[in-house]
């Protein structure tokens, strides 16, 4: 049945413009009834298309924006077609499709009506010839199609392809896969069977490379995982691939069998070919950037490919950050762009930089150890908390043992100063003279053993839509490994994140993560106190953590006034520093949906986040004091990731600490009126508001 409903009105400007055309504009598309199948597959099964946002909305559509897209009644009418065609492939033989097309002034508004039917279901999925090789019930677990589930043809074939890659990574290159399936419709049941005749189980025999100059044959086969007597893997060839792009020094890779057929039951060896091109070993990146912490940064960088033979890699990196706010490019940006940094200190606020020079070797003891060796120095600075200069080395080993799991052991050994707020010396360490304050900041060493295992299950590295990321670090330093005394502590933290594509392109995403510091005691003026230094403590706040605080805002925190009033109120303004702590727990909860009328390009994000940071030492902390701060924000989708702006609530009065009051001469004095001083929370809406700009999703 077609129904066709004509309205006439007068249309504006553009709406005559349109008249002018024979096809009107088509400002309306909707599916009525459907229930197996969402509006997403759907629109994506047929040709009609709906004009954009930009084109729909009577408030933009003046402006001119966006893909107009008319109406082609024969595509229409296929359309019909098309649908009981997808229909009828995905289980649902009785589907009924109708339409109406209510004509206005120059466009139209277009409905399918959609009466389904009953399904034919999966009542019995059979998978035969795996004895021996894997369990049968464990393979159909894995299969697309389900029992119990709409008899969709499209999974059915999809099917025979997960099987046969299921027999492929164990061993089996050539499997052949006989599917079968009876349809009772009168009782809408199917069974559903698949036959596996599995072939030969085979080993890597020899493996030829081609297309080398400069690299050799050797160096390739080294990174390569297939190896003669080796027991065939699929995903080897994978593996393979993804090593050598990742080298740097191909512009193209191609992995696959040197036999194009199928082996006799007395050859169970396969060849293997690797095809190379290789490309420039010399790049040279630059990029600038610019974040609400940071204000301006930029990235210098040279790489080389295959330096000194073997696939080895030779990077020299330079990183620049917070320039314009402070020595040598004090430009006065805190007080315009980057106003996040007017109310820290200069020192704080001054450039910092990371150089460094690095060697990796992607084969130390095979394919499954790598190593790299860097030098660098460093002047790097946490908003109100610390600035930290020093120079040092890392050595790294990463074991590739389990496919998607490294493991990372290093050490690091560095030479440094760090100088954190003189209130946190004092509270810290009961140092709280300025001479001592500043014999306690004078450079040390420290040396750590790092360990990071990580699982990255994630579908992108720049904006995740599905899968899963974890992560888990230890760091240990001690006076064993070559640390001062004052830079001994055992620092652990986790991670894990997830995502989950939902329909219609909106993402789902959560993370949760936690960690704490252990260290020893250090004696300090007759006594011992516990003290883990400035740049290992945690922090919390800011575009990639709690985003209802700015950055370092949640947290321990120690003030410092010059003077009070004789009844205890602070006369002026109070210096806030972040101490950071030894606990730490945050998570994470992210709704994405696409904006209409930009083609999934553009996102608005509904967040919220909660999290906090303790002291065991202060003694001031509440276990219930967990911050939750909801928000949103908009994400532009670009080529190096997207350009994120979020606005982050925080309704709480800011975080009581100790107050100290700053002499003459410097040294620091606590203040008997105000022992945890804390100023009153903001009273106007928009004084709670945090607003965060940086590129890459949040988690």
């Amino acid at each position: 049945m077609l129904a066709v409903g004509v309205l006439c009105a007068v249309g504006s400007p553009a709406a005559a413009q349109d008249s002018l055309i024979q096809r009107p504009l088509i400002k309306g598309l909707a599916f009525r009834g459907n229930r197996g199948l969402d509006d997403y597959t759907l629109a994506i099964s047929i040709a009609t298309t709906n004009s954009s946002w930009w084109v729909r909305s009577p408030l933009v559509s003046w402006i001119g924006l966006g893909q107009r897209r008319y109406f082609d009644q024969r595509e229409f009418r296929r359309d019909v077609l098309r649908l009981k065609l997808f229909y009828s492939q995905a289980g649902y033989p009785d589907a009924v499709i109708d339409t109406t097309v209510s004509r206005h002034d120059g466009h139209v508004r277009l409905a399918f009506h959609i009466t389904e039917g009953l399904p034919i279901r999966v009542t019995e999925l059979m998978v035969s010839g795996v004895q021996g090789i894997t369990d049968s019930a464990d393979l159909r677990r894995q299969l697309p199609l389900e029992r119990g589930a709409p008899f969709n043809r499209l999974l059915f074939g999809a099917a025979t392809d997960s099987i046969r890659a299921a027999l492929q990574d164990r061993g089996y290159p050539f499997p052949e896969v006989f599917r079968g399936f009876t349809v009772d419709r009168e009782s809408r049941r199917a069974a559903v069977s698949f036959d596996v005749v599995p072939g030969p189980r085979s080993t890597y025999g020899a493996l030829e490379i081609q297309g080398t100059d400069r690299v050799t044959p050797g160096a390739i086969a080294r990174l390569v995982p297939m190896r003669p007597g080796k027991r065939y893997r699929r995903r080897d060839l994978i593996d393979a691939q993804r090593d050598l792009y990742a080298s740097g020094a191909f512009d193209y890779v191609d992995v696959r069998f040197a036999d194009s057929v199928g082996m006799s039951a007395a050859d169970s060896t396969v060849r293997t070919l690797v095809r190379v091109r290789e490309g420039r070993f010399y790049r040279v990146r630059a990029a600038p950037g610019y974040g609400t912490e940071d204000c301006f940064r930029a990235l210098l960088g040279v790489s080389a490919a295959n330096a000194f033979g073997n696939l080895r890699r030779l990077d020299l990196t330079a990183r620049f950050s917070k320039v314009g706010t402070g020595d040598p490019f004090g430009w006065g940006l805190q007080n315009t762009l980057c106003r996040a940094l007017k109310d820290d200190d200069p020192e704080r606020r001054a450039l910092n930089y990371n150089v460094s020079a690095s060697i990796s070797e992607p084969a130390l003891l095979g394919r499954m150890v790598g190593g790299a060796l860097s030098v660098f120095a460093e002047r790097r600075s946490e908003i109100a908390a610390y600035v930290r200069e020093g120079f040092g080395f890392e050595t790294s080993f990463t074991f590739r043992f389990l496919r998607a799991t490294p493991v990372t052991l290093s050490y690091e050994l560095g030479r440094a100063t760090t100088k954190a707020s003189p209130a946190s010396t004092c509270f810290y360490l009961n140092v709280c003279r300025a001479d001592d304050i500043a014999a306690y900041q004078r450079p040390r060493r420290e040396a750590v053993l790092g360990l990071v295992v990580l699982r990255n299950r994630q579908n992108s590295m720049l904006n995740p839509t599905r899968g899963s990321f974890a992560s888990a670090e230890a760091r240990w330093a001690s006076r064993l490994l070559g640390s001062d005394s004052l830079s001994e502590f055992t620092r652990l933290r986790g991670q894990f994140a997830q995502h989950h594509r939902l329909a219609g392109g909106v993402v789902l995403s959560w993370r949760v993560a936690a960690g704490t510091l252990l260290s020893s005691a250090v004696g300090v003026d007759g006594g011992e106190r516990f003290y883990v230094p400035p740049q290992q403590r945690f922090y919390a706040g800011g575009a990639n953590s709690v985003r209802g605080y700015g950055q370092n805002e949640l947290g321990p925190v120690v003030r410092v006034i010059d003077s009070v009033t004789a009844d205890g109120d602070v006369r002026v303004d109070t210096l806030t520093s972040a101490s950071g702590g030894t606990d730490q727990v945050l998570a994470s909860l992210e709704l994405r949906v696409p904006v209409p009328g930009f083609g999934g390009r553009v996102e608005a994000a509904f967040f919220v986040d909660a999290g906090q940071v303790y002291d065991r030492e202060d003694g001031l902390d509440d276990p219930t004091s967990l911050r939750v701060t909801p928000g949103a924000g908009l994400r532009f989708l670009t080529g190096v990731g997207p350009i994120r702006f979020d606005v982050g609530y925080n309704g709480y009065r800011p975080r009581a600490g100790p107050l100290y009051v700053e002499q003459a001469n410097g040294d620091l004095t606590p203040d008997p009126t105000n022992p945890t001083y804390a100023p009153e929370r903001p009273r106007s809406f928009l004084s709670r508001l945090r607003l965060h700009f940086s590129v890459g999703q949040a988690f």
